[in-house]
Parts: structure tokens; C-alpha cells; sequence
């Protein structure tokens, strides 16, 4: 256990981040005003670890800690009261801190919030459950066993036992209803795991690295945490050089079969655009397996900025760069084959992004899900007869998946479906749970 100097302190920010997590502030960047206020010192680097091991933990682990916590609660405890007691509870049964260091820790910080009551109402709680550990550990080993019982592909679960689960992940009624029924048990499953490192191979330098394992055919991890260690010695250099690029697994393989399909049709000289780029590392996976990206657009310039920097230290030809909205973009040009990596609710990257879970309404869903329609419109209408439509999100909702796609066929009659498909990197290797769930459809107009 590291020894930090700051605890208190550490807390405080933890509470204060936790208590924002449902806000339009991105949660890495409430983290990082966070980290603003550690003093500098010997141990900073610990702190911010820690800090970040504590938001993290208890946002991915809130709906087992809450059903600890709520059984030894005479009513519902208020935001600041129920974070205040799910930190404790995490610190105790995840990371092995003293135990009645931490009940005095969080009854101070609950004492200057909100006063003396609900400083001895936490205190009193802790020390009940405290009181019986075991029976505590028992109940949260019992959670985590039902969370990960499989539901048969055949059988929607009944609504009790779907409320069930959808609390101990402590999920909204939002993806209650959005959620496409196979990912009912696994979204759940999914969102207690933080996902291990991945990255992507350059095919054109085809040197593995030592350590390294392959997943697919251009994705390498390093499993053992020992030699990951060792393993960022070598990282680093190999980046420099080109051969490795940092790259969630869903977003490598999609590039893959995207490429694959481009190549199976002998396509590979035809141009392509990339409507919503980001900070382009579809484009750049396309690029390194040889597949002419010829005009990419994105209104974000530091995104570009950053897709240019990977461009140049990858040495990749550099496809035409256009800053500002797809619509503005295109002008009356048509494209043989376009990538629509589209702007999407991101519920499909609940264990990267666990606060995910609290901050999508249903308001932001039916915004974003207007935004898909139209680009989608958009990119029919600029794609050559014959050409193909590669369209994607990190999203689980059918709103933004299965139901954009049959809306655009029903409007665009020249529109038909080739292909559709979630891609799910555990149901490939079960040790890559956590990675970002990604839906795709490939899309061709006669």
C-alpha cells in the first residue's frame, strides 16, 4: 500500500469530482482541475494516482457499494452523503486502506459539508458495517457473481431481474430502454473492468516488439503487468520509429475489416473520405494498410492538429485536411467510398468512461440522434453510385445504431445494408473486457 502524505486532501477532491460527475464537464477534465490544486512534492505522482484510482473505482464499482450502503440506511442518503460513504467502502474493501482511519477521515469530511448529524450518521453507518465485514464482503462477492451470470442469447430477462442488474451497475433507466437486448447482461458485466492497454501495429514496419502478444493482426498488448513495466521502455522508441500507435481495440479492428472489405472489392486506389476524423487513428490505420484516404474533415482544430503530429511521425501521405463541419466540407464533390465514424452518445465506452453512465440524458440522446440522421443524409448523398458507406459509433442505443440505418433505407431508396455488426473484444478473448463496445454498418447505393 503506498504511503501518500495527502489523504485528506485527496478525499476532499475525489467528493468534490464524484459530486460533478452527472455535469456537462467532461469527467477527465474535472480530473484534471483536480489535479491543479495537489501541492507539488515528492509524492505527486502518487497522488494523482491514487485520486484517479479513486474516482474511477467508485464510479465503475457505485451500484455495489450503494447496495452495501443502502441496507444499513434508514432513508436514502443525499449526493454528498452516499458518495462520501461509497468512497469509504471502496477504500476499505478495494484498496485495503485502515479501516477506522477511514470511517474518522470521511466523518470529518461529511462534518464540514454538512454538519455534525450526517457526520455521525456516516460514522455510525461504517462502523456498523464494520462491525459485520464479513457478511459485507459475502454480499458484495454475491453482486459480482450475478453480475457476471450469463443470460442465455435467447431469453430477455423479465423486468425484475433486469432492474436487478441495472442497479447493481448502477445504470440509469436510460439504458433500460435504448439498450439493444444482447448487451443487457454484457454492457453490465463490461462496466466494472478497466481495459488493459492495446496497440496497433504498423503492418509496413512488420516488427513485433519483445513482450508483446498478439490479439489480431495488427493489435499487440503486453498481458503481464511485470513486463508491461519493461514493456514502456520499449514503447516509447518503437512509437518514435512508427511501429507502434496507442489504439482502443474496437477501433483497430474496425479499421481492419474496413480495409479488408475495401481490398476484397478491389477498391484500394479508390478515395476515400472521413467526414468526423477526430483526431483521426481510423484514417491512420487505413493509411498504414495502404488505402487511399483522400480528404478528411473535422471542426475540432486541435484534433487536426494532433492528426497531422501522428501523419508526420508515422510518415503516412498526408490525405487533403479540411477544418470546419462535414456539410461545409463536401461542397458538390462525390466520394466512391466514405467513413462516417459519427458523433455518438459513447454509452458503448461505459468501462473507459464510467461516468458515462450518469451523464447522458435522454434530452442529449434525442440531440445527438438528430445530428446522426443528418450526417447520414449527407454522406448519401455525396457517395458515388456504386460507392460504399462505412458508418460507426461507440454506442450500444438502437436510437443511434440499427434504427439510423433503416431510417436513411427508408428515405433513400438507392441505399441498401451489405453488413452490420457489433464488435465486442471479449467475446474475441475474454481477458479484454472493458474495451469500448463499436457498431458498424456497411452500406452501398445501387
Amino acid at each position: 500500500m503506498l504511503k501518500l502524505p495527502n489523504l485528506p486532501k485527496l478525499r476532499e477532491l475525489a467528493l468534490e469530482c464524484l459530486l460533478q460527475k452527472a455535469g456537462n464537464t467532461p469527467f477527465p477534465v474535472l480530473l484534471e482541475k483536480a489535479f491543479a490544486q495537489i501541492p507539488a512534492h515528492g509524492h505527486s505522482s502518487q497522488d494523482r494516482a491514487c485520486l484517479m484510482a479513486l474516482c474511477y473505482g467508485v464510479l465503475r464499482n457505485a451500484g455495489l457499494l450503494k447496495q452495501i450502503c443502502l441496507s444499513h440506511c434508514k432513508k436514502k442518503p443525499g449526493p454528498a452523503m452516499e458518495t462520501c460513504l461509497c468512497l469509504a467502502l471502496f477504500e476499505i474493501f478495494f484498496m485495503n486502506k485502515s479501516e477506522y482511519a477511514v470511517v474518522n477521515e470521511y466523518a470529518n469530511l461529511i462534518k464540514k459539508r454538512e454538519g455534525q448529524s450526517k457526520a455521525h450518521a456516516v460514522n455510525a453507518i461504517l462502523r456498523t458495517i464494520l462491525k459485520n465485514k464479513n457478511t459485507a464482503a459475502e454480499n458484495l462477492a454475491h453482486y459480482q457473481e450475478q453480475i457476471k451470470t450469463k443470460i442465455p442469447d435467447n431469453r430477455i430477462p423479465n423486468k425484475k431481474a433486469l432492474r436487478k442488474l441495472h442497479q447493481l451497475a448502477d445504470l440509469s433507466e436510460l439504458f433500460t430502454n435504448n439498450i439493444h437486448k444482447s448487451f443487457y447482461q454484457l454492457l453490465a458485466e463490461e462496466s466494472f473492468y478497466a481495459p488493459i492497454p492495446s496497440f496497433r501495429l504498423n503492418p509496413q514496419k512488420n516488427e513485433l516488439p519483445q513482450h508483446a502478444e498478439l490479439f489480431s493482426q495488427s493489435i499487440v498488448f503486453f498481458p503481464e503487468q511485470k513486463t508491461q513495466e519493461r514493456a514502456q521502455e520499449q514503447i516509447l522508441p518503437l512509437a518514435k520509429q512508427g511501429i507502434l500507435s496507442r489504439q482502443g481495440v474496437s477501433s483497430a479492428l474496425f479499421a481492419e475489416k474496413i480495409a479488408a472489405f475495401i481490398q476484397e472489392k478491389n477498391l484500394g486506389t479508390a478515395p476515400l473520405w472521413d467526414m468526423c476524423c477526430g483526431r483521426g487513428g481510423k484514417s491512420l490505420a487505413l493509411l498504414e494498410k495502404n488505402i487511399r484516404v483522400s480528404m478528411v474533415s473535422e471542426p475540432n482544430s486541435e484534433r487536426l492538429e494532433a492528426f497531422k503530429t501522428q501523419l508526420s511521425r508515422l510518415g503516412l501521405p498526408s490525405p487533403q485536411i479540411m477544418e470546419g463541419l462535414a456539410e461545409k466540407m463536401a461542397q458538390d464533390r462525390k466520394f466512391p467510398l466514405i467513413l462516417l465514424d459519427s458523433p455518438c452518445s459513447t454509452s458503448g465506452t461505459i468501462a473507459r468512461n464510467p461516468e458515462v453512465k450518469y451523464r447522458i440524458s435522454e434530452e442529449s440522446l434525442a440531440e445527438i440522434s438528430l445530428i446522426q440522421e443528418k450526417l447520414l443524409r449527407l454522406a448519401s448523398e455525396h457517395l458515388e453510385d456504386k460507392g460504399c458507406l462505412f458508418y460507426c459509433t461507440c454506442s450500444v442505443f438502437e436510437c443511434e445504431n440499427k434504427e439510423q440505418i433503416k431510417k436513411l433505407l427508408a428515405e433513400v431508396p438507392a441505399m441498401h445494408c451489405l453488413h452490420e455488426e457489433y464488435l465486442v473484444p471479449s467475446r474475441l478473448n475474454p481477458a479484454f473486457k472493458g474495451h469500448d463496445i463499436l457498431y458498424f454498418a456497411i452500406l452501398q447505393k445501387e
